[in-house]
């Protein structure tokens, strides 16, 4: 057995908003006659190219980086169900046809947050069905849920990934392969690390009537909480980790936090209880969504919070200031870390660096960002100077592939 240590990585996006629009663009979809007038406008305009729209083009040409990758970690922002009775007195549902989570699929998606201000869009009764078009797809959830330990609670997964069994994801055969490939690997003990993954919203408020929805406020009570649950390991199954002495190799939090459009975390709520979760908590990544834009990194005693990890998709109309068209695709790599002891060969995973992959939104589709294209001149400012508020230092030079680079290691 080799006693090289292994890197990983892990893919973190921002708000995917799959339904409304995007949805009308797939051949099964919601019944929305508003919805299908509107998208009928686009498609009219460029018959060409939504004529060939599938479940792989949300993601546009960043599928090479979320097929390299690890781990997949997304803010599903949107309910899954064709349940017709929406949340009450709300500005905005947003609802996609369950045969459209063929989409994450596509994108290899391996957890998928539940605790944003769209999950009930359709009540509850739209959660049940959005919980259970993911249980079927053996996408990994949390935040909100069929039991208030299901929403609470973190979810386990596994790095190396653990595949399903053959069938669950045959809509890509590439994936099959890896699979086959992989197996091998997954089996040795000493390399499989356990992944805790929690979610939880600061709003809307309105939902705190749903114990199925992890809603979280800044007070003391809510730390108390949260320091029960996440120092206690246990899972939305009930059990601890068997691995690695019950202790996760990692600790995700994944937050809808903050009001729409603020560059900076506020200091005495978002940002004391993101150092929270790392002091108290034991929290390695927070990852953040809500404000629409990107915002900040903050690399805090070793551990990394993405305050805002803004859009990846939708079907939203321009800000022109805070520019929520452009976020990112937020790669994480981990490396095992060495270990004295002659019976093993690894020890858990350490931070390593974060890399930013800019990214656009076009006619409903991701696309990375080319170094010499204006905007991601402007992401790269907006990401170094918010982050240097912060205290966080990114790196002067772009990566081969041009991406933003903060080595977490050395802050």
């Amino acid at each position: 057995m080799s006693n090289s240590p292994r890197t990983y990585t892990l893919n973190f996006l921002g708000d995917v908003m799959l339904g409304r629009l995007v949805d009308q663009l797939f051949p099964q979809h919601v019944s929305n006659a508003r919805e299908a007038e509107i998208i009928t406008s686009f498609t009219e305009r460029a018959p060409s190219f939504f004529k060939n729209y599938t479940h792989r083009s949300p993601w546009g040409n960043t599928l090479p980086l979320l097929h390299q990758a690890d781990m997949n970690l997304i803010n599903l922002e949107t309910s899954v169900t064709t349940s017709r009775v929406p949340w009450p007195d709300k500005a905005f549902n947003y609802r996609m046809h369950p045969a459209n989570i063929a989409v994450l699929h596509e994108g290899q998606v391996d957890y998928a947050s539940l605790a944003n201000n769209h999950t009930l869009d359709f009540g509850t009764e739209g959660l049940v069905e959005t919980v259970w078009t993911l249980k079927t797809a053996h996408i990994a959830f949390a935040g909100a849920g069929e039991t208030n330990v299901q929403a609470s609670r973190a979810v386990e997964l596994k790095l190396p990934r653990v595949y399903p069994p053959s069938g669950r994801r045959s809509l890509a055969d590439k994936y099959q392969k890896m699979e086959e490939d992989t197996k091998p690997q997954t089996r040795d003990k000493d390399h499989t690390h356990i992944i805790h993954v929690y979610s939880a919203a600061d709003h809307p408020h309105d939902w705190a009537v749903v114990p199925t929805f992890n809603l979280i406020d800044y007070s003391s009570t809510t730390r108390h909480r949260l320091k029960h649950i996440l120092m206690n390991n246990q899972t939305a199954s009930g059990g601890t980790s068997a691995l690695n002495a019950q202790t996760p190799a990692l600790k995700i939090f994944s937050v809808h936090w903050g009001p729409n459009y603020a560059w900076h975390p506020d200091e005495r709520t978002i940002r004391s209880l993101a150092h929270f979760l790392v002091d108290e908590c034991g929290v390695d990544i927070i990852h953040g969504h809500s404000s629409h834009h990107i915002q900040g990194v903050e690399v805090y005693r070793g551990k990394l919070i993405i305050y805002g990890c803004g859009d990846f998709v939708d079907d939203y109309a321009l800000n022109e200031v805070f520019r929520n068209d452009l976020g990112a695709v937020w790669r994480v790599t981990v490396s095992e870390k060495q270990t004295t002891d002659t019976t093993t060969s690894s020890s858990g995973v350490e931070l390593s660096t974060l890399e930013i992959f800019p990214t656009r939104i076009e006619r409903f589709q991701a696309h990375l960002l080319e170094p010499m294209d204006p905007d991601y001149d402007w992401t790269r400012r907006k990401v170094t100077v918010l982050s240097e508020r912060l205290g966080t230092t990114v790196n002067s030079e772009v990566g081969e592939q041009g991406q933003i680079v903060i080595d977490l290691k050395t802050q």
